[in-house]
Formats: C-alpha cells, sequence, structure tokens
C-alpha cells in the first residue's frame, strides 16, 4: 500500500499547492464576519444536474455522478463543479444568499490509502478548498468523532471566527482508493432558515 503522504504529495502537485495539515483543537469563536471562499476551476449551473430526484416540497435528491453518495438540498441552490486531472473532482451548491454552502469532494488516482491517515487528509482538503486563504492552519478542528455509519465526523472553524462548517468523510471501496467527503459550511451572517437546510443536508447526507 502506497503510503498517504505520497498520496498527498501527488495531489499537491496536481493542484500545485503544497499544504501541511494541521489537527490543533479549538473552541468555537463566538464572533466574526469574512467572505465565502471561492473554490477553484468552478463553473456556475442550475442545480438539476446528475438527475435529482424531488420530493414534491422544492427539495432535490443530489447524487454524485459516479453514485458515490448523496444527500437533499433546496433546489435553487447554485451548482459549481471543479476537478483536477482526473484523480479529483467536486460538487459545491451556494444558498441564494451566499452565506452558506454544501458540497462533496472525491479524490480517487488509484492507489489505496492508508487509513491511519485520513484525519490529515480531511484536513489538507478543508484548508485547500474551503479556507478563505487556501493554506494549512486557518481552519481548526473543534470535534472529531466516529458515526454508528462508519463515517468519520469533524466540527470545525476558522481560527478568527468567520465561518465555521462540518464535514463527514470515509475511505470508499474494498480497494480504499476513494476518498469520499461532504462538507457543509456557514458564516455568523447565515440566517436560521439556511442553518435548517445545512442540517437536513447532514442527516440526509448517505451513500447509495
Amino acid at each position: 500500500m502506497r503510503s498517504q503522504s505520497r498520496v498527498l504529495f501527488a495531489f499537491a502537485l496536481s493542484l500545485s499547492i503544497v499544504i501541511s495539515a494541521c489537527t490543533n483543537e479549538i473552541t468555537m469563536p463566538a464572533t466574526a464576519t469574512a467572505a465565502i471562499a471561492a473554490i477553484p476551476t468552478s463553473t456556475a449551473q442550475p442545480v438539476d444536474m446528475p438527475t435529482p430526484t424531488s420530493d414534491g416540497s422544492g427539495i432535490v435528491t443530489f447524487v454524485d455522478k459516479n453514485n458515490l453518495l448523496a444527500f437533499d438540498l433546496p433546489g435553487n441552490w447554485t451548482h459549481e463543479e471543479a476537478s483536477s486531472q482526473r484523480v479529483y473532482y467536486s460538487d459545491t451548491f451556494i444558498s441564494p444568499d451566499g452565506s452558506a454552502r454544501i458540497g462533496s469532494s472525491i479524490y480517487n488516482d488509484g492507489e489505496p490509502f492508508d487509513p491511519s491517515k485520513n484525519k490529515e487528509f480531511a484536513l489538507y482538503l478543508l484548508n485547500t478548498y474551503y479556507s478563505n486563504n487556501g493554506k494549512a492552519g486557518e481552519i481548526k478542528i473543534v470535534t472529531d468523532q466516529m458515526l454508528d455509519n462508519g463515517l468519520e465526523r469533524f466540527d470545525w472553524a476558522a481560527e478568527d471566527g468567520s465561518y465555521s462548517g462540518v464535514s463527514l468523510f470515509e475511505l470508499h471501496g474494498a480497494d480504499l482508493t476513494a476518498f469520499l467527503m461532504f462538507t457543509a459550511k456557514w458564516t455568523p451572517a447565515t440566517d436560521p432558515a439556511t442553518l435548517d437546510v445545512i442540517n437536513t443536508a447532514i442527516a440526509s447526507f448517505r451513500i447509495p
């Protein structure tokens, strides 16, 4: 099995970003303000892609293009896609007011992962794609727990309190070559209705 450090190195080369992971825990800051970070190499399009299904109440089910994961969210959130050299791709949905985002990330270069490095790699992806500056150290883990369904959950926050989030992640497949991560991010300005949407998406996240 190839070591996780080699996976991180290859991934960093493909994205032209070199970042070290940081796993310090902090207490969630009480107040702060900042803009939502943009995801690179993304293109906006309506939410009605990879064949979502609706429950008739405006909620749609997003299913990953490779049928690796699914979650529920409103149909009026804007969709963005990003990818890198066929080993990484993401789908991100942005709330109408721009204060929150929900998305998934898949990384698979065909080589098995070392499960002991899952936390390190998850934090790497968070700092690369969800931090405001794209650098290690901005996002700190508040809580880390294993769920009954086998997923690991991070509750996290920016060190300056300008945004917070939740991530769920796991290795997928018998060969452990795919790393799946679901992430929701919001700011102190995010309204209660949007936070309810985020909670629904988190609760609905599943592996088809």
